[in-house]
């Protein structure tokens, strides 16, 4: 049902002066044109990732002397599907390489961009459109997620994508009056062939959608860059189109975690859709093993933290929570708890209970006092088959017993 370009660039001759190919050279040419192009550039487990848009990937990966990859452009947009056959063109134009496509739009051979909007996009979301009218409230509550990033919460009687959450009562109505393409609009973040007004407002819409804590810039480096990143995009989306829908009370809820002074605007074209923006404003949910476990959505993740358990908090000065897990599994036996991890305080209530075919045992500790705080500590094991999640969890306030064992009690089993 995707639409993608797959493609694959070598030398035209086998042996020409002036440029070794090799993988080394090849990932150069790569890095080089992306920074020329002014597109993100990284590896991740063992490939090459241009980013040229907020959705909008190309994979690159060596392989027999020749550099192969692809990129999958309905969710980016048309848009998108013609900056990356640019971008590889580009390749092959600087450094002489043979370049073949596949592209079942047929867009790299036409170049008509009307005719593979029209055929192929829209009629991809119109195809997608009717096929999520059908489903459940009860069942599949996403489409369009990114693979590779947390899950978010379900929220109540919608389907969430990669902008934004749509109700089911919405979905209904743009298909049976046939409104699709005037949805496709703002459903796909890169449209057209220029990045006008609209995709600037998308690329912001994004990041509020899937990035954004909505947290004050100054609690750490991450969040000052999602806010002014959103404000970037928004206001250069005002700019250029002041009648474009725009996000108002969103952007100026951005501004001030951002102490930032608001664009002066004479007119708004207000969106009704602004409650339907922001995922971390809910739990979401990460994957250890064959379980998946639930974190307040502002939380960062401490990449300085080097220790073997993952890190989760929210900053002393904005909750004053941490929370800490990994996963241990144990081949051809069943995991089991191990008393010393409850050892880490002095008990003041230990309980067990069952959690979807998992054993929970909880440790609650006595208050215990540092300099300058008083730490509530909670430690966890869950066990399924051979897997064993331990998590501790602190506070700083009194009273979030229950708060720390929802969080716990929130855990699924994912296999």
């Amino acid at each position: 049902m995707s639409i993608r370009i797959r493609f694959s660039l070598e030398p035209k001759k086998k042996i020409f002066s002036g440029f070794t190919w090799n993988s080394q050279s090849a990932e150069l040419m790569v890095k080089d044109l992306a920074k020329k192009m002014g597109y993100q550039c990284f590896r991740i487990e063992g490939m090459l990732l241009v980013q040229l848009c907020p959705e909008g990937y190309i994979w690159f990966n060596w392989n027999k002397r020749k550099l192969q990859g692809e990129s999958q452009t309905n969710i980016a947009g048309p848009g998108f599907h013609s900056a990356v056959v640019e971008f590889l063109e580009e390749a092959a134009r600087e450094k002489k390489l043979k370049l073949r496509v596949e592209d079942r739009t047929g867009y790299f051979i036409k170049r008509d961009f009307l005719a593979m909007r029209q055929k192929y996009f829209y009629q991809w979301f119109s195809d997608l459109m009717d096929l999520v009218s059908g489903w459940s409230e009860k069942g599949e509550y996403m489409f369009c997620w990114p693979a590779i990033y947390y899950v978010p919460s379900r929220q109540e009687g919608k389907l969430i994508t990669h902008i934004r959450s749509f109700s089911f009562k919405e979905i209904a109505g743009m298909v049976h009056s046939g409104m699709s393409v005037a949805f496709a609009k703002d459903f796909f973040v890169w449209n057209d062939l220029q990045k006008d007004a609209r995709y600037y407002r998308n690329s912001a819409m994004v990041l509020l959608n899937q990035s954004c804590y909505f947290m004050p810039s100054q609690r750490s480096t991450q969040d000052v860059y999602v806010n002014q990143k959103i404000i970037e995009l928004l206001e250069k989306a005002y700019i250029m189109d002041p009648d474009i829908p725009f996000p108002h009370k969103t952007y100026l809820n951005i501004c001030a975690l951002d102490s930032h002074t608001p664009m002066e605007m004479k007119s708004v074209n207000l969106m009704d859709i602004e409650d339907s923006i922001g995922c971390r404003k809910y739990l979401v949910y990460r994957k250890i093993g064959n379980m998946s476990f639930a974190l307040p959505g502002n939380f960062l993740y401490d990449e300085e933290d080097n220790s073997a358990m993952d890190h989760y908090y929210d900053g002393r000065d904005y909750g004053g929570h941490d929370y800490y897990i990994y996963a241990a599994v144990f081949a051809g036996r069943e995991a089991e708890f191990k008393p010393q991890w409850f050892e880490q305080g002095k008990p003041e209530e230990i309980m067990d209970f069952e959690l979807n075919n998992a054993k929970v045992r909880v440790a609650f500790y006595e208050p215990e006092e540092k300099p300058g705080e008083t730490r509530y500590g909670v430690s966890a094991q869950v066990l399924y088959k051979d897997q064993r999640m331990n998590i501790n969890i602190v506070s700083r306030k009194p009273g979030e017993k229950d708060w720390a064992l929802e969080l716990i009690k929130s855990i699924r089993i994912t296999e």
